[in-house]
């Protein structure tokens, strides 16, 4: 009894990680690990690792409930900026423009081009999946309503229940039209090896491929099951607060615009409240009711990954292995003393050897 009480009080405390597909490779993250395993044109795997100090250990306040999910948010964005450069310049050796992105994110003189980089393409993921569906739901409702008016005003849920509808419309057709690309079936290929991999680590077997071939390409802590959390999340809340906001402009189109202004500080306690309900949902993904909350997302993930091969899979387990690595030496690295480290293997055994 006492051996049982010992391997479920050693699970309890494992790490927590979790990764990311990138190109022909995968990022994975740990609470004090960033690993990126890419493999090359030659077959050889580039495996690229620093210790990881995130905003929420500087900054304590950020590990709060509701702070959290957006922190993850934003750092996910950033790093997941740096991998894709990183990868890219692995990938695409002969690509000069990707050599000297990631030359950039390695020596620092790139950061303020990566926050642009980030504060861009948060910009039009808000246009696209924010304001095309805002504009559209109002839009409608003046067809609707003909000269009586809007049949979908805004103090209404239906409006925000449109809204939430033509989101996902737009996320599942975005997700299906660039999955018709070569290079982004591969990318759903690393994908699927990424949650394979992460399976592996939560079920305490051996990293290694023959253990990850059988596990599921779906997982509940994954990306695009958060995107369809926050899409609901952003009914509810929406629903329930711009009803609230005063009516500044006489005219509809102005209100209109302006309460899709008034949307963007929201999406802060949006991402952190759909943040929070997937870590409770990942913790009891097995309870029947759990199940039943989290099976939209995970058929979505059906549309993001592919059932990888074994070299896939070795490229994630490289990754994997890398950040176990560094959480078992045991410290916390400062942020001055960070440094990336880069390394060339033959193989998935040359690096696994390496970090035994």
């Amino acid at each position: 009894m006492i051996s049982i009480v010992r391997v479920l009080l050693a699970l309890a405390a494992r790490p927590v990680i979790g990764g990311q597909a990138v190109i022909e490779g995968v990022m994975m993250r740990s609470p004090k690990s960033l690993a990126i395993a890419v493999r090359r044109p030659d077959g050889g795997i580039v495996l690229r690792e620093e210790a990881w100090l995130s905003l929420g250990t500087r900054l304590p306040f950020l590990r709060w409930p509701l702070m959290r999910g957006a922190t993850m948010l934003v750092e996910s964005l950033y790093n997941g900026i740096v991998a894709l450069n990183f990868s890219a310049s692995v990938a695409y050796p002969d690509d000069e423009g990707a050599k000297k992105e990631a030359a950039k994110s390695e020596d620092g003189k790139g950061q303020g081009a990566l926050w642009v980089t980030l504060a861009i393409s948060l910009a039009f993921a808000f246009g696209l999946f924010k304001g095309v569906p805002h504009l559209s739901a109002w839009g409608l409702g003046r067809v609707l309503g003909g000269e009586g008016g809007t049949a979908l005003p805004m103090t209404s849920p239906l409006f925000h229940l449109v809204d939430g509808g033509i989101k996902l419309a737009l996320f599942v057709g975005y997700i299906l039209f660039i999955s018709r690309m070569g290079e982004v079936k591969r990318l759903f290929m690393y994908h699927g090896a990424e949650h394979k991999s992460v399976h592996v680590w939560e079920a305490a077997e051996a990293l290694d491929v023959e253990h990850a071939r059988g596990k599921s390409t779906a997982h509940p802590r994954c990306g695009t099951s958060l995107i369809l959390l926050v899409i609901a999340t952003s009914i509810v809340v929406f629903a329930g607060v711009l009803p609230l906001v005063p009516e500044l402009f006489e005219h509809d189109l102005a209100q209109t615009l302006f309460l899709l202004v008034v949307k963007i500080p929201l999406l802060l306690p949006i991402a952190g409240l759909a943040y929070e309900a997937q870590r409770f949902a990942a913790k009891s993904p097995n309870n029947p009711l759990i199940r039943a909350i989290i099976a939209p997302g995970m058929l979505l993930q059906r549309l993001t990954t592919r059932e990888p091969g074994d070299a896939e899979l070795e490229v994630a387990l490289a990754a994997l292995k890398k950040t176990v690595w560094r959480e078992q030496q045991g410290e916390v690295v400062a942020l001055p003393e960070r440094r990336a480290s880069v390394e060339v293997f033959e193989s998935f055994d040359a690096v696994a050897k390496s970090v035994a």
